[in-house]
């Protein structure tokens, strides 16, 4: 299969590294674009909690100043790797939407994602992103594992 763009949601971890990995071994024997993506799930999760004051304004530009550090760091590597072609995307929300939502606006090929090896019973507790994303995504998604 021919790829054309990969979509690599990233977290600064040390499984965003083999993500990584992947991408650059995939982009570089297809010529696919990667597409990085940082999801700021945390304000998204404190909703409840936030109101319009200067002090949450500014913990949410701390957080997107994170997200975006780790994607300027990260799209550094890839282009010192040989990756000729990537695109940074932040994004505030629930990771798995808004992964399932950048992989149909880019008409993504295929998503690379890192998980855990949860046991069923962590998953019912805990669920798990990449379970939802493998469920809704409209392109192939690749596991990465510990």
């Amino acid at each position: 299969m021919e790829y054309k763009s990969i979509l690599c949601p990233i977290d600064g971890s040390e499984l965003s590294e083999k993500v990584e990995d992947a991408g650059v071994y995939l982009s570089k024997i297809s010529g696919a674009k990667l597409i990085l993506l940082n999801v700021v799930e945390k304000w998204y999760r404190s909703a409840h909690l936030v109101t319009d004051s200067t002090e949450w304004q500014n913990i949410h530009t701390n957080w997107l100043n994170e997200g975006r550090g780790i994607l300027e760091k990260e799209a550094a590597k890839l282009k010192e790797k040989g990756v000729k072609d990537v695109e940074m995307v932040l994004r505030d929300g629930d990771a798995a939407h808004e992964i399932i939502a950048l992989a149909m606006e880019q008409r993504a090929d295929l998503i690379i994602m890192a998980t855990h090896r949860y046991s069923p019973v962590g998953k019912f507790f805990m669920g798990s992103v990449t379970d939802k994303v493998t469920k809704s995504s409209p392109c192939p998604v690749l596991w990465v594992f510990k």
